[in-house]
Parts: C-alpha cells; structure tokens; sequence
C-alpha cells in the first residue's frame, strides 16, 4: 500500500508541476563538443542521436554538420562526418524530427551503420563478412541511412521515440531453367534501430538523461539453388546522466554508458543442402564518469573523469579456445572551456587524455594441443591526445561552430597567405523563429 502511494505522489509530481525552465541554448553540435576536448559532460543538441527525449528541447531546429575534409588540399564538396536533421513542434507538448546520416557518422547510435565496424581490431561489419564468404554476388554496404524521433512533453518529464532504417540490394537474374544456369540470386543488407529516452526534472537542481539504443544490422545472400548465407548483430546501448546543480555556479555530472553486441554467421552448402552457423566475436563495454560543470555568466568550464573497460571475445572452434582482448581505460580525462567573448564570437579549449591496458590472449602452441592460452599486456594511448581549440560564431539565430587546427595558432604571420587548413570540422544549426 505505502509503494502504491508513493508511486501516485511520484507520477503526479512529474505529470502535474510545470516543467524546470533549466537552460539550454538552441546552438551547437558535434564540432563544438569535440572543439571542447569531446566533453560528454555538456548539454548539447547532438546527445539527441542516443536520447531523442532531448528534441522536447531543441524543437523548430535544424542543424547537422559540414564534416571535416580528406586532407590540407580538400576544398571540394563531401566532406567526412556529414549528416542534416530537423525537429518540429506540433502542438505544445509534441515534437517530430529526423536525422539523414552516411556511413561515416560520427556517433555511436541508430543513426550510425553497421556500428560495430568501429570496434578495433575485429571484422564486425556485416557486410564485410558477408562479402568474405566469397559468395556469387556481393551485398552494397549501407548507406543513407534514416532516423525518424518524436517526442513528448509531460509536464516535469519529457519522453522520445526513435527508429532508422537503412537497407540496400544487388538482384542478379539469368534467363533460362536452373539446368541451364538461370534462376535469381540476390544479396542484400538492412539495419533496423530503435532507441528511446527520457529527461525528468526531479527538482530545480536534478536532472536525470537517460537512453537506450536496439540496433540490428544483417546481410543474406540467396543463391538460386540452396540455402542461404547470412550475417546478422544484435547491438544494446544504454546511456545516463545525471545533473546535479550543487550550487548556483557548480553542477555534478555523473555519466553512465554500457554496450553489448553479438552475432551469427550462417553459410550455406549446396552439398547436402546445409548451413555451418558460427557465433560472431562478441563486444562488452561499459564507461563510468564524473564531471563538473562551472559556469559563470558567459563561461563554462567542463570535464571530469572517468574510466572503462572493453573486451572482444572470439568463441572456441575446433582446437582453438576462447580467446579475447581486453581493455582497461584509466584515466579518461576530458576537459573543455568555452567562452561568449562577445555576442557573436564565442572561444573554446578543451584537452584529452587516455592511458590504455590492453591484455592480448593468443593459443598456446603446444603438442598435444592443451587449451592453455599466453597473454601479452601491454600500456597504449589512445589518440588523439592533447589539446583542442574550438570557435562558434552567432548571427542572430544562426551558429556556426568550428574545431580548429591548433598549428594554426602558431602559425603567427604566416597565416596571412598560407596554405594550411583552418578548421578541422564544421557544424552549423539554426533556430527557427
């Protein structure tokens, strides 16, 4: 009875008491979080790619980003990191948005393809695997992908949905009977995704931020006669902050993250009309941070600490055992100040640093074979490490925010008629009004 009571009190307390008018600037992007040393302690629009809750926010808004050039020479359109996306109110208390990303998407979430691709040191890429078993006709790898979100607003809590698709095709069909060699055969590729969110307001003075992402990429190739090849992931992201304003200038942040994904590959046999199914290398990670936030008037100081652990384990095969890698990230530091210097200019610095241990297990060679395994450690730096200059200029509700190439700032003189690039990455966004 007393839990019934206390649960009642709660969803009245959220539903019913007007939302905490906290603030969040309808500007910014992936740029000025990586301009400020990629500081995962900030509130910005771009943390909508894992929690959509947060479009209930950043409603009537546009932005993406213009991504980073090939090298110094790149003056040519198709820069790398480029996506748009669009979020519109529909009422008071709803919102509808979409995300139109490539496969160089900077973040890891349903707007991202074939995601596990950016585990090191691992094939994890559907496609790729699919394509690997040499197979008559080649999956396309995916592309332009399409993520749909919408929110709600629910007095102190706002709640958001989320799902992408992205899906390609290579058709082959030969004319005549299968004893003459006819028949279609086909390769495709598809990913499905959904994520959802929620932001509560608990207080004036506690904000919760938490998401979780489903994501399930797979390639199959279809042959004309027998059973088919396939490559299939099943990816679970979960993410939370939490922002606790311990005074009128300092605010806790304390972060959560933790990934799973694992698979299978199935390839077919035309002898005996069979398929050989293998477990895919799975993937286990999990980050734990704390953060500050001090601001004053037009400065922001922002960073903490925080530390991880990764592991990729190979499953056994026939006179291999269970082998994996692993990581121990400590520390993770991440750090950034920005400053509105003046109305349309605003400053940033930011420093990264991370130590790695990584520990390697390879099979023993030994005869008879025992199932012992050797490991190798080693200490590693995860790069880039160092510091990180940022600008974003503001034309009324327009924003362009910028990484910059720090060498620029000790090019002196030198910058009048030089050839080097100034910005390394490019995001911009605009407000409607």
């Amino acid at each position: 009875m007393v839990i019934r009571y206390l649960l009642a009190f709660l969803l009245t307390f959220i539903l019913i008491f007007p939302a905490n008018p906290q603030e969040v600037k309808k500007t910014g992007g992936f740029a000025r979080i990586l301009g400020m040393g990629n500081n995962p302690y900030i509130i910005d629009p771009f943390f909508m790619t894992v929690n959509p809750a947060w479009g209930a926010y950043y409603d009537d808004f546009l932005f993406g980003d213009l991504g980073s050039g090939a090298g110094p020479a790149d003056f040519g359109p198709g820069g790398t990191g480029q996506f748009i996306a669009a979020n519109f109110s529909l009422g008071s208390n709803f919102t509808l948005g979409a995300f139109l990303t490539r496969n160089d998407f900077s973040a890891f979430s349903i707007a991202a393809m074939d995601p596990l691709i950016q585990v090191p040191g691992a094939n994890l890429s559907v496609v790729s695997r699919l394509n690997g078993l040499g197979n008559a006709l080649n999956a396309v790898p995916l592309n332009n992908n399409v993520e749909l979100f919408s929110t709600l607003q629910m007095g102190r809590m706002a709640l958001g949905l989320g799902v992408a698709y992205a899906s390609t095709t290579t058709e082959q069909n030969a004319a005549g009977t299968q004893a003459q060699g006819g028949g279609t055969q086909e390769a495709s590729a598809s990913q499905i995704g959904f994520n959802g969110g929620i932001l509560i307001n608990f207080s004036n003075s506690l904000r919760l931020d938490a998401g979780v992402s489903l994501i399930m990429p797979s390639a199959t190739f279809t042959p004309v006669d027998g059973p088919e090849s396939s490559v299939s992931e099943t990816i679970l992201l979960i993410n939370a902050r939490l922002f606790s304003k311990f005074s009128s200038k300092v605010t806790l942040v304390p972060t959560f993250s933790f990934i799973t994904g694992s698979g299978t590959q199935d390839e077919g046999f035309v002898v005996g009309d069979s398929t050989q199914s293998t477990d895919l290398p799975s993937v286990t990670a999990f980050n734990v941070g704390l953060g500050i936030n001090y601001n004053v008037g037009d400065f922001l100081l922002a960073g903490g600490l925080s530390h991880a652990d990764a592991s990729l384990t190979n499953p056994s095969s026939p006179g291999v055992p269970e082998l994996s890698n692993s990581f121990f990230v400590f520390p993770i530091w991440n750090l950034g100040l920005e400053w509105n210097m003046i109305d349309w200019f605003v400053a940033r610095l930011g420093y990264i640093a991370t130590t790695i241990k990584q520990t390697s297990e390879s099979p023993a060679a030994q005869t008879p074979a025992t199932g012992d395994v050797n490991e190798f450690i080693q200490t590693l730096f995860a790069g880039p490490n160092g510091a990180t200059v940022g600008v974003g200029f503001r034309l009324g509700d327009f924003s362009l925010d910028a990484t910059v190439n720090e060498g620029v700032l000790r090019q002196g003189l030198n910058n009048i008629g030089g050839g080097g690039p100034t910005f390394a990455y490019l995001s911009v966004s605009y407000a409607l009004p």
